[in-house]
C-alpha cells in the first residue's frame, strides 16, 4: 500500500522527473556522443560553444521562462493573453541576442579560447529551434499537465536519438557542426508535433496588452539578471578555463560535468512542480502550504539525488576508464567533488524559486550576484595555477554561498521554518 500511496501522492513530481530526465537524456546523448567522435580539443571547443549557448539563451528564452509560466498561473490575467505577449517578447529578444552574436561572433571566439567564430553562426538556429520547442513545455508547465509534459520530452529524445542514428550511417559524426545542427533539428521537429497534438491546450489570445507587456518586460530584466549570476556560478568556470588554459583542459572538466547532469535531472523535476505551485500561493496569507511546499520539494529532491550520489560515487572511476580508455581518468577526482557540491543544492534551489514566484525576485537576484561575485574571484585566483581543480573548487564555494543566503532570505520574508 505504501509505494500506490506514494506514487499517487507525487504524480506530478514523477511525471515531471520522466519530462526532466527525457531532457535531461537528449543532453546526455549530445554531450557523450561529442565526447566520444571528438578529441580532447575539439570537446572543450564544443563545452566552450554550449557554455556561450547558455549564456545566449538566457537572454532570448530562459528569461521568459519565469514571468510566462507565474502570470499564466496565479490567476491575475488570462493565460491566453499571456500567452500572446509571451510569443511577441520571445521573437524580439531571439532576433536582437541573435544579431548581437553574429556582430561580435569573432570577438567573442577570442575571448573565450575558441579558433575562429565560424562555429557560432550556428548560435541563431539553435536559439530559434529552443525558442519554438520551449514554448509546448512552458504551455504544458502552467498547465501542470506534467503526464504529457513527460511524453513531449520522451518525443523530442526519441527525435534527437533517430536523427543521430541516421547521421551516423549516411555521413558519419566527426564535427561539432553536424551535432549541432542535429540538436537543432530534434528541437524544432518535437515542436511541430507537439503544437499539433496539443494544440487544444495552447490558448493564444492576440493583441497587446502593454501593461501586461511592461509587467513581463520588467520581470524578465531582473529574470535575466538573476540568470546572469546564475550562468556564471554554473559556466564561468568553463570560459575561464577556456581563457586562461586551453580547450583541452576545458573538455577534462566538460567530462566531469556529467555529474551536475544527473543531479540536475531530480532539481530541475522538482522546480518544474514547484514553480505554478508557488505561484498560485502567492496571495494566500496562511502561509502553511508554502511552508509544506518548501519541506516536501527539498525532501523530494533529496530523495532522489541521495542514491544517484551512491551510485556514480562508486561506478564513475571504472565507467570512464572502461569508456573511454582512459582518456578521461583525471576527470574522476572533478566528478567526487561535485557530487559533494550536490548536497547542498536542494535547499538553495528550492528557497530561491519560492523567492521568484512570491515576488522577491529582487532577493533572488542579489544573492545570486553575490554568488556569483565569489565564483568569478575564486576562479580567478585558482585557475591560473591549480587549473580544472581551482574551477571545480570556486563552483562548490558559490553554490554554498547561494544556499545560505537564499535560505536565510526565504525565512526573513516570506515566513519562518
Amino acid at each position: 500500500m505504501l509505494v500506490p500511496s506514494f506514487v499517487k501522492k507525487n504524480s506530478d513530481n514523477l511525471f515531471s522527473f520522466g519530462a526532466t530526465s527525457s531532457r535531461a537524456l537528449s543532453r546526455f546523448l549530445l554531450v557523450f556522443v561529442a565526447s566520444i567522435v571528438l578529441s580532447k580539443y575539439d570537446f572543450g571547443i564544443f563545452n566552450i560553444f554550449i557554455s556561450i549557448y547558455f549564456f545566449a539563451r538566457l537572454f532570448s528564452e530562459n528569461s521568459l521562462n519565469l514571468p510566462f509560466i507565474k502570470f499564466a498561473s496565479d490567476g491575475d490575467f488570462r493565460p491566453g493573453v499571456v500567452t500572446y505577449q509571451a510569443i511577441v517578447l520571445k521573437v524580439v529578444y531571439m532576433a536582437a541576442v541573435s544579431l548581437g552574436i553574429l556582430l561580435f561572433a569573432g570577438h567573442i571566439a577570442r575571448l573565450t579560447g575558441m579558433p575562429d567564430g565560424r562555429l557560432l553562426l550556428l548560435m541563431p538556429l539553435m536559439l530559434l529551434a529552443l525558442t519554438s520547442y520551449t514554448f509546448v513545455v512552458q504551455v504544458l508547465t502552467y498547465r501542470l499537465n506534467m503526464r504529457l509534459l513527460m511524453f513531449y520530452e520522451l518525443l523530442h529524445c526519441f527525435l534527437y536519438a533517430v536523427l543521430l542514428g541516421i547521421a551516423y550511417l549516411v555521413n558519419g559524426l566527426e564535427t561539432i557542426s553536424i551535432l549541432i545542427i542535429l540538436s537543432a533539428a530534434a528541437m524544432f521537429l518535437a515542436f511541430l508535433v507537439g503544437a499539433a497534438v496539443f494544440r487544444r491546450l495552447i490558448t493564444i489570445t492576440p493583441g497587446i496588452d502593454w501593461p501586461l507587456l511592461r509587467r513581463l518586460v520588467e520581470y524578465s530584466k531582473f529574470t535575466v539578471l538573476s540568470g546572469i549570476s546564475s550562468l556564471v556560478i554554473l559556466k564561468a568556470d568553463v570560459l575561464m578555463l577556456g581563457f586562461f588554459r586551453s580547450p583541452r583542459e576545458v573538455g577534462v572538466y566538460g567530462m566531469a560535468l556529467f555529474a551536475n547532469e544527473v543531479m540536475n535531472m531530480v532539481i530541475d523535476s522538482v522546480l518544474r512542480v514547484c514553480l505554478p505551485q508557488a505561484s498560485a500561493l502567492t496571495h494566500v496569507s496562511d502561509k502553511t502550504e508554502i511552508k509544506a511546499l518548501f519541506r516536501h520539494s527539498v525532501k523530494n529532491m533529496y530523495i532522489g539525488i541521495v542514491p544517484l550520489i551512491a551510485v556514480i560515487a562508486l561506478a564513475a572511476p571504472a565507467v570512464i576508464h572502461y569508456v573511454y580508455a582512459g582518456k578521461y581518468d583525471d576527470s574522476v577526482i572533478l566528478v567526487y567533488i561535485f557530487l559533494a557540491a550536490s548536497l547542498v543544492k536542494p535547499v538553495g534551489y528550492v528557497a530561491g524559486i519560492i523567492l521568484s514566484a512570491c515576488g522577491h525576485i529582487r532577493l533572488d537576484n542579489r544573492n545570486c550576484w553575490i554568488a556569483a561575485m565569489v565564483n568569478i574571484v575564486v576562479n580567478y585566483f585558482l585557475i591560473p595555477r591549480y587549473g580544472v581543480i581551482g574551477a571545480a573548487i570556486a563552483s562548490v564555494l558559490s553554490f554554498m554561498v547561494l544556499t545560505v543566503l537564499h535560505y536565510f532570505s526565504m525565512r526573513k520574508n516570506i515566513f519562518t521554518i
